[in-house]
């Protein structure tokens, strides 16, 4: 529980923190792992906690991703906290110094916390050590010299799924549902109701798990894949099937979200229909898509007019919507929409706060002859590409 408490907490002081300076460097996790095989007695402070450090958190076993061979480790709540964290910390403050999490939230308030502290040369790392599976194609050459876990079940990339279902490598998928517990789950259950999903997958409750592990018995030597779907799930009965004998078990990295902005992001959404469903006439598209489409159409934000409007500090920028945009509050109905917005030989962008509010409302218009296009993630996952994608190519969208 500390682990999930802890992390809202300190993505909360993120948002107010990390804004102030940002005159930290940045470098994306592959030309770091280059850049380590290059130089002797490279410098890399992770800042996870000591669970995710470790791969021993128990209540969020998909925060256990591994870990960088031979890095410093000092949890963000003990630097920002504990005096005596960051003074044993000192005999850095003129080194190169390298600064990881698991998404860069947290690594980007460590940074600005160390150059308010007298370190001189400061680099956070982007997207973190979640980038170990979302780059995993370029990652691959430095994996078994740099990259380390405790995890006795494997950690599989939506690259290398992509790559075996594509190929029609035999798979078991086996979906996972835990009862929301977070705010964040209940913006999945929605979401779910929708995104397209795997044809053939196996679908389960946490709770059954003595019914996922008849399924995974019955697999006959193929590889198992677990996925959550609501909440966390996944990676726990992946370490459970591994301990009682299961071979060949893994859990997704990413869960399904994330594994199919992978196959938008790639271009490999034709090639997925053979094992790929959808459940919605919406097109789902990410950051990086609208950028490639935001020359025709008509962008549609579908937040409050409040939200619209008001300045947001990032953990990196500030903004209040995407230039060009036209505001419609989802929650002012089809019909309303129907009024302002006619012409159903368009096409609209739907753009969300979270990814997952409204879309109940787009499936709706879509139901009714509309081209809905959904931007995955919102307004957040939209900061993010511009934090972390050094080749996103719509840096200059944003209005502050």
């Amino acid at each position: 529980m500390r682990t999930i408490l802890s992390m809202l907490l300190i993505i909360g002081i993120s948002l107010r923190l990390s804004a102030q300076d940002n005159s930290y460097k940045e470098i994306s996790l592959p030309d770091l792992m280059k850049k380590k095989g290059q130089e002797k007695g490279l410098v890399i402070l992770d800042v996870r906690t000591n669970g995710e450090y470790y791969d021993t958190s128990g209540q969020y076993k998909q925060g256990n991703i591994g870990r960088i061979k031979g890095t410093l480790h000092v949890e963000l709540q003990d630097l920002l906290e504990n005096p005596q964290a960051i003074k044993e910390l000192d005999s850095y403050k003129d080194k190169e110094i390298y600064v990881i999490c698991s998404h860069s939230y947290r690594s980007r308030v460590a940074s600005n916390y160390l150059l308010k502290n007298g370190f001189s040369d400061v680099t956070n790392v982007r997207g973190g050590m979640t980038e170990w599976f979302r780059r995993a194609d370029e990652l691959e050459p430095y994996k078994a010299k740099y990259y380390e876990t405790k995890n006795t079940y494997g950690l599989m990339a939506p690259a290398e799924l992509a790559e075996r279902l594509i190929a029609g490598k035999d798979t078991k998928l086996i979906g996972i549902a835990s009862e929301p517990r977070y705010w964040y789950d209940s913006f999945m259950l929605v979401l779910y109701r929708y995104l397209p999903a795997f044809k053939n997958a196996a679908q389960f409750s946490y709770a059954d798990s003595l019914r996922v592990l008849e399924e995974a018995r019955k697999a006959n030597g193929k590889t198992i894949v677990l996925y959550s779907t609501v909440n966390s799930g996944a990676s726990e009965l992946a370490e459970w099937l591994t301990g009682k004998g299961i071979k060949g078990v893994s859990a997704l990295a990413g869960s399904l979200n994330y594994f199919y902005e992978y196959l938008q992001n790639k271009n490999l959404v034709s090639r997925a229909a053979p094992f790929m469903k959808s459940l919605s006439p919406v097109d789902f598209i990410t950051s990086a898509g609208y950028c490639a489409h935001s020359t025709t159409g008509q962008l549609i934000d579908l937040r409050e007019d409040s939200l619209f409007n008001k300045v947001t500090t990032g953990t990196k920028y500030k903004y209040k919507h995407l230039r060009n945009a036209t505001n419609f509050f989802s929650g002012n109905g089809v019909a309303q929409f129907e009024k302002q917005f006619g012409d159903k030989g368009a096409d609209y962008y739907f753009m969300s706060q979270n990814g997952s509010t409204g879309m109940q409302f787009a499936d709706e218009l879509a139901r009714k002859g509309y081209h809905i296009h959904w931007i995955m993630g919102g307004m957040q996952r939209w900061e993010w590409y511009m934090n972390n994608v050094e080749d996103f190519g719509c840096m200059g969208l944003l209005v502050e």
